[in-house]
C-alpha cells in the first residue's frame, strides 16, 4: 500500500466517520458501495464525452481495443 504524506478531505472523513470496529462483511459491504458509487460516476461522465464527441459504442469500443498502452497513449495525444 502506498502512503500518502497528506490526507485528503475525503480521507480524512471516511476515516471520522468510521471510527469504530466494524466486521469483515461490513467493511465489504462498505468497500462495494464506493465502487458502485465511483462506477456510476465513470458511467455518466462516459456517456457525457459519447454525446459530446458524437461517437457511437461501436467506435468507442474501436478506439478502446488496442494491445499496446503506450503506442495507444502516443495516438491520443498525436490526435489533440
Amino acid at each position: 500500500m502506498v502512503v500518502s504524506p497528506r490526507l485528503t478531505n475525503a480521507q480524512l472523513a471516511l476515516l471520522e466517520m468510521f471510527s469504530f470496529e466494524m466486521s469483515e462483511a461490513e467493511v465489504l459491504a462498505m468497500l462495494q458501495t464506493l465502487m458502485q458509487h465511483f462506477r456510476t460516476r465513470l458511467e455518466e461522465e462516459t456517456q457525457k464525452v459519447i454525446q459530446q464527441k458524437g461517437l457511437t459504442t461501436a467506435q468507442l469500443e474501436e478506439q478502446m481495443n488496442f494491445e499496446n498502452r503506450t503506442q495507444r497513449l502516443d495516438q491520443i495525444r498525436a490526435a489533440q
